[in-house]
Order: structure tokens, then sequence, then C-alpha cells
């Protein structure tokens, strides 16, 4: 494992090399950005398929780093379910409380130095202290804890050492720090001309006054870019409502009562709900989330 480690370190480093020295050998700049495709931007994305596509190879993470960083932070609950995932848990909770993107990206560098400095702890409980040194109070008191709550509360332990396993915190650090880097990259006017802008919609307009604001042409044509348009704006909802029932109905018990009342509430509604203001879509979809990560954080405590 580490050969391999070593082995893809030099290969970056080769590759970063023979691009600086293919810069410098015919007078070129180096790109505002890393990108894969030289010359897609936002204004080729609507152009076809194959635009869109390199234009999302491109700035991917740009665009939804953030999205794929909280999927990989309820992965990691998911896959420790101990105190350390319901640590996460809470930061999980207190980074979606700040609701809008800007916020977010305010408080994002402290989330960054939380997960980093859990990994630092994490690594120093398993290395542990020598055993000629000292006796851990857990296993010698008068009602030692049992190795169930050891194990939960990841402590170090002679009898039974904790699973040093860190690549989904790693993976989480590496995608926390990246998104770090977009929050900062997002305010350059240059990364904005190439990438486009991460600005949230007004949550006071009126679904019924979009069009005046989006600035591409109307994509009901035969292309298939804009069947694909069709499918996500037109489907993903009800797509959405589909997930929200089978998590509802996978399971028989109190918090899935929760999921299968939002399901029958949305469903209700409709197709009309979207077309209620911005601020009422978005608070609804807001409990949605805070109840998900609730449930998250409650299953992880009382498993």
């Amino acid at each position: 494992n580490h050969l391999m480690v070593l082995g893809l370190l030099a290969f970056k480093v080769t590759i970063h090399r023979h691009q600086l020295y293919f810069r410098l050998h015919n007078d070129l700049k180096t790109p505002p950005f890393s990108i894969i495709f030289q010359g897609v931007t936002r204004q080729h994305l609507d152009h076809g398929i194959l635009p869109c596509i390199k234009y999302f190879i491109n700035f991917c993470f740009y665009k939804f780093g953030l999205e794929i960083s909280l999927i990989v932070a309820v992965n990691v609950i998911g896959q420790r379910m101990d105190f350390y995932a319901l640590l996460h848990s809470c930061a999980l909770l207190a980074v979606l409380s700040r609701r809008r993107r800007k916020a977010i990206g305010e408080v994002w560098p402290k989330y960054c130095c939380f997960t980093a400095g859990l990994m630092v702890l994490q690594y120093l409980l398993c290395i542990g202290i020598p055993p000629a040194l000292c006796v851990y109070p857990w296993r010698t008191a008068v009602q030692p804890l049992t190795s169930n709550v050891i194990k939960w509360f990841y402590l170090p332990d002679f009898a039974m050492k904790p699973n040093p396993s860190f690549i989904f915190d790693h993976l989480l650090l590496l995608c926390s720090s990246l998104q770090w880097q977009v929050f900062e990259e997002e305010n350059r006017a240059a990364v904005r001309l190439l990438a486009g802008d991460n600005v949230e919609i007004s949550r006071s307009l009126d679904p019924c006054s979009f069009n005046q604001f989006i600035p591409v042409n109307n994509f009901l044509h035969c292309c298939y870019l804009d069947m694909v348009k069709v499918f996500v704006f037109s489907y993903f909802f009800w797509l959405v409502l589909c997930l929200i029932f089978i998590t509802g109905t996978t399971r028989i018990n109190i918090f899935c009562l929760g999921y299968l009342v939002a399901c029958f509430y949305f469903m209700l509604f409709g197709g009309s709900v979207l077309m209620q203001p911005v601020r009422y879509i978005l608070r609804l979809w807001d409990w949605l989330i805070g109840y998900t990560c609730f449930v998250i954080a409650m299953k992880n405590l009382l498993s």
C-alpha cells in the first residue's frame, strides 16, 4: 500500500512538472482553475450533450462539491456508527443550519479544522500508550466498561484495539478541503467568468417569473440535452418522492413515520408545490433535510 501511494505521488509530480515545462516552453499561461478540457466554459454548457459533459468534467466539484462533501459526511457516519460519528452528525446539523451557501462558506473552515482534529485524535487513540507505562482505567475500575461501550467510544484498549481504518474519514477531509478551496475560488472574477457563479437565487422570487432570470433560451426543443433537461426539471421531483417513500417503507419504526408524512404531504399538493414562492419551497425542503439529519444522529446514538 505504501509503495502504491509513493507511485501515485511520483506520477502526480511527473505530470505537474511536464505541464509546467510545456507551458513555459510554449509561452502559455497557467489556467486560473485546474481543468481537463481547455476552452470549455460556462457559455458552452447549453450547446449540446458533449460540451455539457466536458463542462461538468471540468467543474463538477465546483458546482456540486458542497453536496458531495455532505454525502461523504453521511457515509462516514453510516460506516462508523460510534461516538465520533455522533460528533460528525452534530457538525453536519450545525453546518446545514446555516442554510444559505454564503453562510455555510463562512463556517466551512471551522468544519475542516474539526474534521482534521478528529482524525488526529483518532490516530493518537489508535497508537495508545505502551502497556508498561499505565493501565487504562476503563478496564481496571470496580465496574469496568464493557467491550461494546469501549468500542463505541473508540477508546484505546489492550484487549481489543480500535479499528485503524480511516479511509472514509480521509475522503471526508479531502472533499471538505477541496470545498474550502472552492469557496475561496468562487469569489474570484476570473473563475466566475470561466466556470460561472454559484450565487443562490433570491428567496423572494415567484416561480412564475423565473423565465425572466434564466440566461439561456427555452430548452423545449428536440436535441438530446433538452430531453435531459426536461427529465431533470419535470420528473426529478417525483423521483425524490419515490426515494422518500422507499426510505419510509423499508423499515418499520418511529423514524420512518416522518418520511411517510413528508412523502404524502408533497404528493397531496403534487406539482403545485413547485409553483409556490421560493421561500416556502425551500422551507419545506429545509425541514425535510433537518429531519433526515436528526434521524441519522438518533440512529447512531441508539445503535
